[in-house]
């Protein structure tokens, strides 16, 4: 008999929210590396290239099962992907009488290419909230995950309504699932970092920078089912309205009753680009002749500025941070930013 005074639990089981398949498999890869390294200059000048090209076949993936299974996600073997570049790196390391100093320089390319599609036409990666089924998408002849969408086309200078581009070639305010295209992808052109090491006597300092360009971010956080919730201020100052007729953006009545295609267009695409210097760090090491009496062999005091300085064009909080699949690194869900550190440290040595 149920005592109500007495805690009663149930052990109970439910489905899997991923679809079992059988026939997945392991991808595969191959690869060609040829590259060359030289030193010139008693060793002060430092050089590295090297050309790769990298085919992966049967490639994991998570993709959308049919409605009727009721799981929301399967793994399959989705094709093949090509990815091919170049990489570089200098090195230069000299002194000028007490100042030791060294310069290294990096840069990597990038082409990446979806060879051989799935079965299907496109699968389906993700979507932003309220915008339909997708908006990142596995396709033959495109980049991984490439953002896909409508073309935003001008602003009726009139009215304030946005209009976008047709696949025929025309433009129109109601675009279709026909309409859509590639507007962007997440793969960056190149990516490069930067590094200068000085010594002077008992100081150092360290400076590191990295970045990238080519790649572009859809600004995925304003929904496109609600007309509530929080958005970028220039959604609205660069909007249209009656003293301002040339307008970038459409009327703010307009990104109500269109949001489905303003907010899936390339209007809410931008390129990712950046450059951040990663750290800044400057330490002082104790004279030997004062360790010594401390019976300690190092003691180094250090202070380190990290992330402290951004420089891009795009809009949003952080270019540099994804959301956490691949399918999803196309778009910016307001991922936490990146944290500025002041960090003071010692390190010690018996």
């Amino acid at each position: 008999d149920y005592d109500p005074s007495v805690a009663n639990t149930t052990n109970a089981v439910s489905p899997s929210s991923v679809l079992a398949n059988p026939e997945l498999e392991w991808e595969t890869s191959k690869q060609v590396d040829i590259g060359l390294d030289a030193r010139f200059f008693n060793d002060r000048l430092a050089m590295t290239m090297d050309f790769y090209s990298k085919n992966t076949d049967g490639l994991l993936t998570e993709s959308t099962p049919p409605l009727t299974t009721g799981a929301s996600s399967v793994y399959v073997n989705a094709g093949k992907v090509h990815n091919h570049g170049f990489e570089f790196e200098l090195d230069w390391k000299d002194n000028i009488g007490d100042l030791h100093y060294s310069v290294s320089a990096n840069i990597a390319t990038l082409k990446n290419e979806v060879t051989v599609g799935p079965s299907t036409t496109r699968i389906t990666g993700e979507a932003i909230q309220g915008l339909g089924e997708g908006t990142t998408f596995f396709e033959e002849g495109y980049p991984v995950w490439y953002i896909r969408g409508f073309q935003f086309d001008h602003v009726d200078s009139a009215t304030g309504q946005a209009y976008f581009k047709t696949a025929e070639g025309g433009t129109t305010t109601t675009p279709t699932e026909d309409d859509k295209t590639c507007i962007g992808d997440a793969v960056p052109d190149f990516t490069y970092g930067v590094t200068l090491n000085l010594d002077y006597k008992n100081f150092d300092l360290v400076v590191f920078g990295s970045g990238s360009s080519g790649n572009d971010i859809m600004m995925a956080f304003t929904r496109g089912d609600s007309r509530t919730v929080n958005r970028m201020d220039f959604l609205y100052t660069e909007a249209w309205s009656s003293s301002n007729t040339n307008a970038s953006r459409p009327s703010p009545y307009y990104q109500n009753t269109q949001m489905s295609s303003y907010y899936a267009s390339d209007a809410m695409v931008y390129k990712a680009s950046y450059f951040k210097i990663k750290q800044i760090q400057l330490g002082y090491t104790l004279p030997k002749s004062f360790l010594d009496k401390i019976k300690l062999s190092n003691l180094r005091a250090y202070v380190s500025f990290d992330d402290f300085f951004t420089f891009t064009k795009y809009p949003g909080f952080d270019p540099e941070t994804r959301s956490g699949t691949t399918q999803s690194m196309a778009l910016d869900r307001v991922s936490y930013p990146v944290s500025k550190k002041i960090v003071f440290g010692l390190n010690v040595s018996f």
